[in-house]
């Protein structure tokens, strides 16, 4: 790490604003900006966090609506509990989770949220198609656990697979679009795919 990657950290507004306002990262400002724009996140809501660590998604979720969400968090990583959150630690894949998921919201979920990202090689032919993989994974879940009319977030970061991504989304939802938040690293190369009124697929 050089002295001016740690200057700039310094100075983030976001990582400021993120500690005053007791978020345990700066990402929960993506998720608000995106919730600004499209008003996602509502009162009576069951939402799933995936990739959810350290936890400032779900963080938000639940300060919007004051605590009256269903809100399940899963991640390979340990979350340091939150109140009003119900934490799973494992794979989104494990048929046991989804199982503890179908249990918690058994007529479906109204949202899925998710910030999942592969480990990074520096090699960006590499990081995009995997970061793609995750996000198919993602929509895989919404197929399964999503119920009709519900929403998807998804980080995604952009390389020759999102035009892929993008068209599979548009298939399963009446709105899909990216979205790039000013909170995100101006160096980063991620976006995020937001997509709306989820309708499922007839059975081949």
């Amino acid at each position: 790490m050089t002295k001016a990657w740690f200057k700039n950290r310094l100075n983030d507004h976001y990582l400021q604003k993120s500690r005053a306002d007791d978020y345990r990262s700066r990402a929960a400002y993506k998720l608000e900006e995106i919730d600004q724009k499209y008003r996602l996140i509502k009162p009576g809501m069951k939402i799933l966090d995936l990739g959810a660590a350290p936890g400032s998604w779900s963080q938000y979720a639940l300060r919007k609506v004051n605590g009256k969400a269903k809100i399940i968090a899963i991640d390979l990583l340990e979350i340091a509990p939150i109140d009003g959150v119900t934490i799973i630690k494992g794979d989104i894949r494990a048929p046991e989770n989804q199982a503890k998921i179908i249990e918690l919201a058994p007529n479906g979920l109204d949202l899925i949220l998710s910030d999942m990202a592969p480990d990074t090689t520096g090699v960006h032919y590499a990081d995009t198609e995997n970061s793609a993989l995750l996000v198919h994974l993602a929509l895989d879940i919404a197929e399964k656990l999503l119920r009709p009319g519900g929403n998807f977030v998804a980080k995604v970061f952009e390389g020759v697979e999102y035009q892929q991504l993008l068209q599979r989304t548009r298939k399963l939802f009446g709105f899909a679009k990216s979205f790039n938040p000013k909170a995100s690293l101006s160096r980063s190369r991620e976006i995020f795919m937001v997509a709306q009124d989820f309708k499922p697929q007839p059975s081949k």
